[in-house]
């Protein structure tokens, strides 16, 4: 049965390499319960911060955002001072008891990503574009995997960012085990990037927790599901804590574009297997 489930779960989001799924809860929530909830984290036992930090995801799509359409993610993530940049994809997901199942796949850190030495430090792409970056930096498998999913014509035709994300991420730990839980507060500042005007803006609060193993082993995530639903439970029975189906990339650009969230169905496919 364990096997099988697996598999199931593999299938489902046409994956080979079960390390390769995350397994996620995401809620809505004011700044006024962030505030709140980062000082309960702060004394409650068996909650431990690990760190503070902060970054930038550029997210790609073509001009029909055939991305955002198909429930899948592409993101150029901007770390440290700026040059730390890598690609990371996400495929379209489904959730379960409100956690969210997809797939996701980072590349190496691009080095086609230059700082100038001058005074403005521009960053830049040198003459490099995606079919560059996916030929020379993103590992094997996962170029099959975003090949499969987005299919090569797509592929060819992505050459816009339509978004562009500011993260402030405090991140914590709860350990169970052969397994742990990564809730974080996320504060978001999201730009929609339009040619020629001002850069609409969403600013915005979220909870997301996320089930880790350290070798990432599906399995052990998978049977400790109910766990981090019931933590989330308590969470939400003691604050103002809202489900969100979505992704952050869905999320925005869905209220910019004036799409109804229906339109990233993928994302709420129920799981019968799950259940058994």
């Amino acid at each position: 049965m364990k096997d099988f489930l697996i598999s199931y779960i593999c299938h489902k989001l046409r994956v080979d390499d079960p390390s390769k799924i995350e397994i996620e809860a995401k809620k809505k929530l004011s700044p006024g319960t962030a505030e709140e909830l980062s000082r309960y984290f702060a004394i409650k036992k068996g909650v431990r911060h690990m760190k503070t930090t902060s970054f930038m995801d550029q997210f790609l799509d073509t001009p029909d955002f055939d991305l955002f359409h198909s429930g899948a993610s592409l993101r150029m993530r901007y770390k440290g001072d700026g040059t730390n940049v890598y690609l990371q994809y996400k495929g379209h997901g489904f959730s379960h008891k409100g956690v969210l199942f997809r797939s996701e796949f980072s590349s190496g850190r691009i080095k086609g990503l230059v700082k100038e030495e001058s005074l403005h430090d521009v960053i830049r792409f040198a003459g490099t574009g995606l079919k560059e970056v996916m030929e020379k930096y993103v590992p094997k498998d996962m170029r099959a995997v975003i090949t499969r999913h987005l299919g090569p014509s797509v592929i060819r035709r992505v050459r816009t960012a339509p978004l562009i994300c500011f993260y402030r991420k405090d991140k914590y730990m709860v350990d169970m085990g052969r397994v742990s839980l990564e809730p974080s507060l996320d504060h978001i500042s999201a730009f929609h990037v339009n040619a020629g005007s001002f850069h609409s803006l969403s600013n915005f609060w979220e909870y997301e927790n996320e089930i880790k193993s350290g070798d990432n082993d599906l399995e052990s995530k998978v049977f400790k599901l109910d766990e981090m639903v019931s933590f989330d439970a308590r969470l939400s029975d003691r604050f103002a804590l809202q489900p969100e189906a979505m992704d952050k990339y869905h999320r925005a650009l869905s209220c910019f574009l004036n799409v109804k969230p229906g339109m990233a169905a993928r994302f709420a496919e129920p799981v019968e297997a799950l259940e058994a």
